[in-house]
């Protein structure tokens, strides 16, 4: 019989909760949809995250930066910085205490592009021009989103 607090058994590592629900829903749809499919099928969420960012109180990307970290903090799925270079609004997202690997390979894309299409709906409801593209991509351990050139 442990005599313990299970957290002190176990140790206090976060359970693989998010990274294995986004591994779980991409394998159940990888038996019926390509990997494009997929990958709309994040950005699709990501653009109905955005939806739950309060936008009407973003003045600049340092507010921007503070609500869509809290929408992370809730979703325990990292934190972001946001700057702005000479071509684009760079977002650097780290997904700090994501066991990433639990994330299969596959789920990476979803991943990725669900941030994409919170960033891209986000940055384009704040007034940017229709034709401005979002790009992201993994680089080592975190995700790079560029909104611009």
């Amino acid at each position: 019989m442990i005599q313990m607090p299970l957290r002190e058994a176990f140790g206090s590592t976060r359970s693989p909760g998010v990274p294995l629900i986004l591994s779980e829903i991409v394998a159940e749809l990888a038996d019926a949809a390509s990997p494009q499919q997929i990958a709309g099928f994040g950005f699709a969420i990501g653009q109905r995250l955005a939806a739950r960012v309060r936008l009407d109180q973003v003045a600049d990307l340092n507010d921007l930066e503070l609500h869509l970290n809290r929408l992370w903090s809730d979703l325990e799925l990292g934190e972001s910085r946001l700057y702005a270079d000479e071509a684009a609004l760079v977002v650097n997202h780290d997904p700090v205490l994501m066991r990433l690997d639990m994330l299969t390979p596959a789920a990476r894309p979803f991943l990725l592009e669900l941030l994409r299409g919170t960033f891209d709906a986000c940055f384009k409801a704040l007034g940017s021009a229709p034709g401005v593209q979002t790009r992201a991509d993994w680089k080592d351990r975190l995700i790079e989103v560029r909104h611009g050139r």
